[in-house]
């Protein structure tokens, strides 16, 4: 299961670095839908084995969990605000790409340099699967401060939170269900308000550039 869970990890990273190298926001949404994707069946894979060697099938509940809400229903509801929303062609991101895969990378080698002084993530298995699942929450904020357009900015937060969410299974081995239940509320929630915001935000400035913002200081 380890070589199957390291696989995984890389894939759930290169999804990241796919993320930042799109330039529109349609492709934001899928590829986050597709990074989803993936940690379900990370979680499918742990769900199985915590079945068969523990009787547990709750970690397969929360697998179901994601497929249902970050799978379907947020990128749904991310393609509806934005087909809602008037919406020009504009550049959302701040550097160019090269610059912000170079500085991805560089993440990466920050998380390996620093988990590896960790005690106890000195066993290879672990250091490849917290280095890559921990460069995934550092992407996610990078990818977020970076994108000018308040929907690549919520796409950022929900990359935060599957970074938070791939590291705290892989280094619980599958968190209790009530806090599963629990994270997936508060990130429905947090989606929905987000989606409210660009509403406002569009009726506002006709558009949703966060720097129209800054139209508001005094």
């Amino acid at each position: 299961m380890s070589d199957f869970l390291d696989t995984l990890s890389v894939l759930i990273l290169l999804s990241s670095f796919v993320l930042m190298a799109n330039k529109r926001i349609k492709s934001y949404i899928e590829t986050f839908r597709i990074q989803s994707l993936l940690i379900a069946l990370v979680a499918g894979i742990m769900g199985v084995d915590s079945l068969l060697t523990e009787g547990r099938f709750d970690i397969l509940v929360v697998c179901l969990l994601i497929i249902i809400l970050k799978v379907i229903y947020i990128p749904a509801l991310l393609h509806r605000t934005y087909v809602n929303v008037k919406y020009k062609v504009e550049k959302d991101f701040i550097l160019n790409i090269p610059i912000l895969i170079i500085v991805c990378c560089g993440l990466v080698v920050f998380s390996y340099f620093t988990l590896a002084t960790v005690d106890g993530l000195n066993e290879s298995i672990f250091n490849i699967q917290f280095v890559n699942s921990v460069s995934v929450i550092w992407i996610g904020l990078f990818f977020m401060i970076s994108r000018k357009k308040a929907i690549g900015q919520i796409i950022g937060f929900l990359v935060i939170e599957n970074g938070l969410y791939i590291t705290a299974m892989l280094s619980t081995q599958g968190m209790p269900f009530i806090v599963d239940l629990g994270i997936s509320i508060d990130l429905l929630t947090a989606v929905m308000i987000m989606g409210l915001m660009v509403f406002r935000i569009n009726e506002k400035f006709d558009s949703i550039d966060t720097d129209q913002l800054n139209n508001l200081k005094g």
